[in-house]
């Protein structure tokens, strides 16, 4: 299914043979390309995160519980366990740095997907072609599932990541393992049945999303249960579970109205790749400042700002950035009140000493990553920041108003657009993250020139040696 899914076959259907028939030769290059991007930034946060004492501590309970002499690798510790235990350990080491990707503002998929095709085409000696053809069809799976969906989905106290990521980390499973349309359908049913995890809790769901994904597709593989037809969009199935409606009813959106046709999940399959639009965060902070802080550093220094002149900044979002994470559980009642940690907080951090610092790089200003001690930007975002909620404007795309105390005033805007790195792109934005690497600059270059031909890798092998 290349062309545009027949609309009159089940969701689950559609997804299942588009995959199963899914070819690395009828991947459009920008999708290869950003494929080994997404490949090489979660690489590179097990490079940050590998000494970190909690995944440290995971790896060592999956070691002792599920330690396996001919299992999956376990990258930065050599260990091996069960293919489910090092999916676990993998995204435990992926995501201990903060280096994650980001779609939709409330998914995170890479250290999870990422983790769970490593364990799968190891065991499965799966090449390069294999596991990029897997990625697109798991991150595919997953963007179009949750596209309209993610605010929804939080406002019922579920939490996207874990829900979306596990049938992603299904799909990927099962096209790993080989599976067919059949297969598939048995996946992609299992998966929407261990699909979970809760706002209140949310961090242990997105680590659970890799063993329920690499779960669904092994089971499906056994081949003895039944698949059901309608397991996404039937009147008892996956949305009507999770969002509360199968007819494509919203609670919330970003923009646009409360009602999709969900026909559009799958329009387009196969020919329109919505994984493209999968961002990078770089600071650790919530996604949707990363933008903020780009604009904010760039007016700086177009303008040459200094902050003893500044009188007031303005940062236009959407409205649903500023009640993280759901607007049904906002973080904070008192949105537009600076605190450590706000959006106002990054800004003023900018503005004040240049910057701010991604992970694993070099500090701005006296105190770094400390939120608490940093008087001078405290002061200056109790004085001089606030938010404006605009409920149309695109999401992950601010903009900025600086008035000075001279009376000019200078505005800029940031379009999400601008985050959609290539590979190359995103290489280069990495190279601020080397001094945190494990292997220093020397294994970070080994692993981008690595994943820059991933293509032609013969097997993951190639990719656990270098990271």
């Amino acid at each position: 299914m290349n062309a545009k899914s027949d609309q009159t076959l089940s969701m689950s259907r559609q997804f299942a043979r588009w995959a199963a028939r899914l070819k690395f030769e009828d991947l459009p290059h920008d999708v290869v390309d950003k494929v080994k991007a997404l490949m090489l930034h979660a690489l590179t946060s097990a490079g940050l995160g590998v000494s970190d004492a909690g995944a440290r501590e995971a790896v060592r309970i999956v070691k002792a519980e599920e330690g396996k002499p001919d299992g999956a690798t376990i990258p930065g510790d050599g260990g091996k366990a069960t293919r489910v235990g090092a999916a676990f350990a993998n995204t435990e080491i992926l995501h201990a740095s903060g280096l994650v990707d980001s779609y939709r503002m409330r998914t995170h998929p890479g250290p999870v997907m990422i983790a769970v095709a490593l364990a799968n085409a190891e065991l499965e000696q799966k090449n390069g072609k294999d596991i990029i053809t897997a990625l697109a069809a798991g991150y595919e799976f997953m963007c179009r599932l949750c596209h309209d969906h993610t605010l929804t989905t939080a406002a019922r106290g579920f939490q996207p990541s874990s829900v979306y990521c596990t049938m992603g980390a299904a799909m990927i499973t099962g096209k790993l393992l080989g599976l067919d349309e059949e297969g598939l359908m048995r996946t992609i049913s299992l998966a929407a049945n261990y699909a979970s995890g809760v706002i209140e809790t949310s961090w242990q769901g997105d680590r659970q999303a890799a063993r329920s994904g690499v779960f669904a597709g092994l089971m499906a593989r056994s081949g003895y249960l039944a698949a059901a037809e309608h397991s996404l969009d039937g009147n008892a199935g996956f949305y009507h579970a999770i969002t509360g409606s199968n007819t494509g009813k919203l609670i919330y959106a970003f923009t646009g109205p409360l009602q999709i046709d969900p026909a559009n999940i799958t329009a387009d399959l196969g020919t329109h790749y919505k994984l493209l639009a999968v961002m990078f965060r770089m600071y650790g902070v919530g996604a949707y400042n990363d933008p903020v802080i780009y604009l904010m550093r760039e007016m700086r220094q177009q303008h040459k700002l200094h902050p003893d002149e500044v009188a007031q900044v303005a940062i236009s979002l959407n409205l649903h950035e500023t009640l993280y994470p759901s607007p049904a559980f906002p973080k904070h009642a008192d949105w537009n009140r600076p605190r450590p940690g706000s959006t106002h907080y990054y800004a003023a951090h900018v503005l004040v000493n240049g910057d701010y610092p991604v992970i694993g790089g070099k500090t701005f200003g006296p105190t770094g990553r400390n939120l608490t001690e940093d008087r001078k930007v405290l002061d200056f975002m109790r004085d001089h920041v606030t938010l404006v909620q605009e409920q149309e404007r695109a999401m992950f795309s601010p903009g900025i108003v600086v008035q000075m105390k001279n009376g000019a005033t200078y505005s800029g805007e940031y379009p999400y657009t601008r985050l959609e790195w290539s590979f190359e792109q995103l290489a280069t934005q990495l190279q601020d993250c080397v001094p945190g690497y494990a292997s220093g600059k020397a294994g970070f270059d080994a692993l981008v020139e690595t994943l820059r031909g991933a293509d032609r890798l013969a097997s993951v092998d190639e990719i656990f040696q270098v990271s």
